[in-house]
């Protein structure tokens, strides 16, 4: 099988541009490919070469964006930051990618509207949940985080507490004021996991 050529490649990262942005702004009903092809200016027929269905794109959208930084991963610095430092680090990057990042936009309302796709999506967020958790033992062994934290727990709470208020961000402002909710969210965080001294990490 023969290695796809650069050109054919970056039509089909153009196509999953374009798409993100159908999905995003239109839901997985609303998006065509059709549409989808429109918006590329190419033709349907190249769209549907590269993803035989409109499912297929919706699928490859999500796996990517949960599989990528920041979700995968705490930050993509070097060297990255660990125990409390990763926990804010990763909250404030995941919580940019939602606000300016059209493929995670796009992820995130597709996988809330699997119950009309016709296909099952990768569970989201559990990755980062891991990572959390990470962070948390990580904290707790740097003498950050008194002992006694459940860390599975509180790093699915961690992630909860995120998707709740980015969620109401986006319902009340379109994610206009997520950048301050989310710094008030840290704040009452790290008090509720007894970090101490707080401040020191924000």
């Amino acid at each position: 099988m023969m290695a796809p050529t650069a050109r054919s490649v970056e039509t089909r990262e153009r196509i999953l541009a374009v798409a993100a942005e159908e999905f995003a702004d239109r839901g997985y009903a609303g998006t065509s490919i059709g549409g989808i092809a429109e918006r590329a200016g190419v033709g349907k027929g190249l769209v549907q070469y590269h993803f035989k269905a409109k499912v297929d794109i919706a699928v490859t959208l999500v796996q990517s964006t949960f599989a990528q930084a920041p979700f995968a991963n705490v930050v993509t610095v070097d060297p990255p930051p660990r125990g409390v430092a990763a926990i804010v680090a990763s909250i404030r990057a995941v919580s940019r990618a939602f606000r300016d990042n059209v493929r995670v936009r796009a992820a995130v309302r597709l996988v809330r509207e699997y119950d009309i796709i016709p296909v099952v999506f990768p569970t989201p967020y559990v990755g980062w949940m891991a990572v959390m958790a990470q962070c948390l033992r990580d904290a707790t062994d740097a003498g950050d985080i008194p002992p006694g934290l459940d860390f599975e727990t509180e790093g699915w709470h961690l992630v909860a507490t995120f998707t709740g208020v980015q969620e109401t961000s986006q319902r009340l402002t379109q994610r206009e004021d997520l950048p301050e909710r989310i710094e008030e969210m840290l704040q009452r965080q790290l008090r509720l996991l007894g970090v101490i001294d707080p401040q020191r990490f924000l």
